[in-house]
């Protein structure tokens, strides 16, 4: 069996990598830039690597990956964050010594600058929210006067380089003008990438996730939130197996068609109160819920690894729903958040300690990272929970 070497090991979505391709005979390699991640004390960890961190040190990330996948004989690569994927995919030697599970370079840049996304959006007619590109702060206030208040502001791009390192971004919900001035004030990215100046759609997220060839769709799987950390908004902790919407997948097979990808994909929606599914934006790996997918019959870094090997994946007709995935430390971080925050009367924390506590009783419950037929990750994350609880600031 072929060596795989799983990036990222320290994340949770890494673990259910290694965990998949490990309890089917395939080779692993974890690698992060950390010396004691999750994913390498995981049973189906072979051997670890440590690399240069790849936000400071980009361009000794690449030398050093290109380095083990040399010294350790690596046949195939699998990033699980948009960080390495971005900067492996602009490597084209790369793809002479090993297989990189990720979409190439110009599917990826397509379909991830959020710019290329609504122009493609707009020639398929797929809904997407009223949009101005501005690329100084005069055009933003213009733009944001033209659509009207609340505003959102979303750089092109989540992550780009600059100087040797990686530049992170974020996106902005801009209520008035006041805010708009502070939020312009410390948006430095405004000066290097062009900023997407959107009408904020009031309603809620959704998606679909896809595995996705150059013959078409290989494999499909969605999930609804339940509780999140912060609970305002944030990580899911908790999440559920849903059938996928339709329409939602009608627009994700025509953004990865007309992009040639070749991968997993994550494509999100905001959906507003009529019910219109409004295209957000695309991002090309593995996402949160993936042990969910796992557990629900739909394997995707299998099916991603027998891709990459140049099979023909063997994909179940259907997947199982109603079943539920449940972080406990985050869901355990999002309580605490809860019962410490202001505004919040004492119905509404014996209301949310009370869902908490009944999730061990749900049968349709799984964990994530305490399982038994591999114990030791889900410890060491309760050891690093324990050791950092004091400095944790529960906001």
């Amino acid at each position: 069996m072929r060596k795989v070497l799983v990036l990222d090991a320290n994340q949770r979505t890494a673990l259910a990598i290694i965990r998949s391709l490990g309890s089917r005979g395939v080779t692993i390699v974890t690698g992060d830039r950390v010396a004691h991640s999750i994913g390498a004390i995981s049973r189906y960890a072979s051997t670890s690597v440590v690399y240069p961190d790849p936000t400071t040190a980009p361009v000794a990330f690449v030398r050093e990956i290109v380095a083990i996948v040399e010294r350790l004989g690596i046949d195939t690569i699998i990033p699980a964050t948009d960080l390495t994927t971005m900067l492996l995919v602009s490597q084209p030697a790369l793809s002479k010594i090993a297989r990189l599970a990720a979409p190439r370079a110009a599917s990826y840049e397509t379909l991830t600058d959020k710019a290329r996304l609504l122009e493609l959006a707009g020639r398929l007619r797929i809904p997407v929210p009223e949009t101005r590109i501005a690329s100084n702060a005069t055009l933003v206030i213009e733009a944001a006067h033209d659509i009207g208040f609340p505003i959102v502001l979303k750089p092109s791009r989540s992550r780009y380089l600059k100087d040797g390192e990686v530049v992170s971004t974020a996106v902005e919900i801009v209520k008035g003008p006041n805010q708009l001035s502070a939020a312009l004030a410390r948006t430095r990215w405004l000066n290097d990438i062009p900023c997407l100046v959107q009408r904020f759609i009031p309603g809620h997220g959704a998606g679909v996730f896809a595995l996705y060839a150059s013959s078409g769709p290989v494999a499909w799987f969605a999930h609804r939130r339940i509780r999140e950390k912060p609970p305002t908004g944030g990580v899911s902790v908790l999440c559920e197996s849903v059938p996928t919407d339709p329409v939602m997948q009608g627009a994700a097979v025509k953004l990865l068609a007309a992009a040639d990808w070749s991968g997993v994909a994550m494509v999100e929606f905001r959906v507003a109160g009529d019910g219109t599914a409004y295209l957000m934006e695309v991002n090309g790996r593995f996402w949160g819920s993936l042990q969910l997918a796992i557990d629900c019959g739909v394997d995707f870094p299998w099916l991603l690894y027998q891709l990459t090997q140049g099979r023909v994946a063997s994909v179940p007709p259907s997947y199982t729903t109603g079943r539920r995935l449940r972080w406990l430390l985050g869901d355990l971080d999002s309580l605490i958040i809860a019962i410490r925050r202001g505004g919040l009367g004492r119905g509404d924390k014996l209301r949310a300690a009370g869902a908490f506590l009944r999730s061990f009783a749900d049968p349709s419950c799984r964990q994530e990272m305490l399982r038994l037929s591999d114990p030791l990750p889900g410890a060491l994350e309760l050891v690093h929970w324990l050791t950092d609880f004091r400095r944790r600031p529960y906001r």
